[in-house]
């Protein structure tokens, strides 16, 4: 089964700057050739049938977009698109990571759950590559746990999206089978019939109070484990390594 290995700086930069669709089309361009891909009605038909679109509105649309910001090129006389490299968005964009989402073709019908699901996957293990070299330093061991812990708010901020968005983008992920959420509570010692009275008048944390097993506990962010392949692009590595020193949390997994 043909596969890409997308680099994640990309996914991030198209989530961030809600430019998922253009992003979409370009990689199923880049998995049609080496480079240069005819472009005529028979190719147009395939775009509608690969991606799953209704209208041929919508590739003109994202096309124009992907002209307009250099990522693709037209040749009219040959009537052919040609598609940059990664190592060329790579530079435009300054990519630190080497870090790639494999994703089979059939991904890019339902590319948006992917794309939230390999995002989520970055920071799952670039939070807890960060986590396990700060214990090292104090001299300290870190479990190596299927599920880890990935707050909405960490993640909002990084990509600079509101709160609610991630927790639907990561609904989204685990509806579609990429990612799978566990709920976590605290226990607090605090009388059931008191819970109402903390919400009214407490912090907005007593929104965290729910009663589980009936039991008045405070529910955490929920822990997530993943079935994204992430894979470093050595070619992308060997580039960026060339550009400029790299900070070793930045490099590919």
């Amino acid at each position: 089964m043909q596969t890409l290995n997308i680099p994640i700086e990309l996914l991030v930069y198209a989530l961030s700057n809600r430019k998922v669709n253009p992003l979409r089309l370009f990689l199923y361009l880049k998995s049609q050739g080496s480079g240069y891909v005819s472009w005529d009605a028979e190719q147009k038909e395939k775009i509608l049938s690969g991606l799953d679109l209704k209208s041929p509105k919508t590739i003109e649309a994202n096309l124009t977009w992907l002209l307009g910001n250099g990522w693709v090129s037209m040749n009219t006389k040959r009537a052919s698109i040609h598609v940059v490299s990664y190592l060329v968005l790579a530079k435009k964009f300054d990519f630190k990571c080497a870090t790639g989402a494999v994703c089979e073709l059939q991904n890019l019908k339902n590319f948006r759950p992917f794309i939230y699901a390999a995002v989520v996957t970055y920071y799952l293990q670039y939070k807890y590559r960060i986590a396990r070299q700060s214990a090292r330093k104090k001299g300290r061991t870190t479990t190596n746990c299927r599920y880890r812990d990935l707050p909405a708010d960490y993640l909002a901020k990084v990509l600079n999206l509101g709160k609610s968005t991630i927790v639907r983008y990561r609904q989204k992920a685990w509806d579609a089978g990429f990612i799978k959420m566990k709920h976590r509570y605290k226990p607090l010692l605090l009388p059931i019939e008191e819970l109402e009275f903390c919400r009214i008048y407490g912090d907005e944390e007593a929104w965290q109070l729910v009663i589980h097993n009936n039991q008045v506990k405070i529910q955490l962010s929920n822990a997530i484990t993943s079935y994204i392949h992430l894979r470093t692009k050595p070619s992308l590595k060997k580039h960026i390594h060339s550009w400029k020193k790299v900070d070793p949390l930045y490099e590919g997994f």
